[in-house]
């Protein structure tokens, strides 16, 4: 791995805190606030609005500025946040839980534009899976800590008082930021937004392929991702459990990191193995939702938790390794485009969510059969994509 993609590294470690703390006492927060399902939906579903929006506007910002500047921008908004959250409380319920939700939807926006972009610059072959594999293992480490230490405090001096503390993170993630390479794409020959048509950056038809794949993984990842919560959330109210459970969660993630690299070092067994093995075990995760009782929700979220691991680590380096030998420019381009259809799958799959009202219900039932049938095409799109007969 280069340096430039170790310091990437490192700044990515540093916001990882602020993210996963938003990801989970956040939406707890506002569960909290009535346990409706349509609440958590509708903030994620705001928050994603914003989050494209800001992507391509931290796209647009890094022709002229660095990546450092842009994930400032982002720590800023971070900021933004957390003074909504402590000190304004607006009615009507919907007006609050979207202007809580557009900053973050921005921190998150700018940031994944200036690190996507990052790293198609700098990464080469191999080093984005090395890039991915050590991401996660930091992002599994912080999220053993992070919950549990954010449980404590919350129970300590409450919510408010947790929202202060994040003020010291942010700080340290404006100082990290310091330390980012001071690349951008002002030296590129034409802008970003030139050539921008979808049949242009998707040129070859092994690019094409990367669509519905695309579309595929963002119907997985959302709808795991916001009911894993929710499942965790229905099991008890207590803090340090829900912070116990996700820390479970993470010991099983990281178990199947050390098994995923053992048996990559021997190359016994294939990357798209293991994709397969993933989106398997989602889907059994999924039906086991069906049921919705304590333990079989949290073997549920176990399931998927390993499922999506394997997923994300694979399915991530192969797109961006698809994309290396591109020019930088191009590159850029398809990181927009990759950010903006995933922001979109992720919108639609949380308009289907807005419908659900328990567990049980007809609804329910009918976004999971879609979001497993969404997890397993992904192998298959994920092999015509390789098939050198598409190149």
């Amino acid at each position: 791995m280069t340096t430039s993609l170790k310091r990437l590294l490192m700044m990515n470690v540093s916001s990882s805190i602020i993210f996963n703390y938003m990801g989970i006492f956040i939406n707890l927060f506002i569960w909290e606030k009535g346990q409706q399902i349509f609440d958590v939906a509708w903030f994620n579903l705001i928050l994603f609005v914003a989050w494209g929006a800001a992507f391509i506007y931290g796209a647009k910002l890094l022709s002229k500025f660095t990546i450092s500047s842009v994930m400032r921008v982002s720590a800023i908004c971070a900021g933004i946040t957390f003074i909504i959250l402590s000190w304004v409380h607006l009615e009507p319920k919907l007006l609050y839980l979207s202007l809580i939700a557009i900053p973050v939807g921005i921190t998150n926006g700018c940031y994944s534009a200036a690190q996507n972009i990052g790293i198609s610059l700098y990464g080469k072959g191999k080093e984005f899976t090395a890039f991915f594999s050590a991401s996660n293992l930091f992002g599994q480490i912080i999220s053993f800590i992070n919950p549990l230490l954010f449980a404590i405090i919350i129970k300590w001096i409450g919510f408010t008082g947790s929202f202060f503390v994040m003020f010291v993170f942010i700080g340290l993630m404006i100082i990290a930021s310091f330390y980012v390479p001071n690349a951008s794409l002002r030296d590129a020959e034409e802008p970003i937004f030139q050539k921008f048509g979808i049949r242009q950056v998707f040129a070859t038809t092994s690019l094409k392929w990367m669509i519905p794949s695309l579309i595929a993984g963002g119907f997985f990842i959302q709808f795991q991702g916001i009911f894993s919560l929710i499942f965790t959330f229905s099991v008890t109210k207590d803090k340090l459990i829900i912070a116990l459970l996700q820390i479970m969660y993470t010991a099983f993630t990281v178990a199947s990191l050390l098994i995923y690299q053992r048996f990559n070092r021997t190359g016994r067994v294939s990357d798209s193995w293991w994709l397969t093995f993933g989106m398997l075990a989602a889907a059994v995760g999924f039906l086991f939702a069906l049921f919705p009782k304590a333990p079989i929700l949290i073997l549920s979220n176990v399931l998927t938790t390993v499922g999506l691991f394997f997923f994300f680590t694979i399915w991530n380096s192969r797109q961006f390794v698809a994309t290396n030998k591109l020019e930088p420019i191009v590159q850029a381009r398809l990181m927009v485009w990759r950010e903006l259809i995933l922001v979109f799958s992720r919108i639609i799959m949380l308009s289907l969510i807005l419908n659900i009202q328990d567990f049980q219900g007809f609804a329910f039932k009918a976004v999971m059969i879609f979001s497993f049938t969404s997890a397993l095409l992904i192998p298959y799109f994920s092999k015509k994509g390789e098939d050198p007969g598409t190149q």
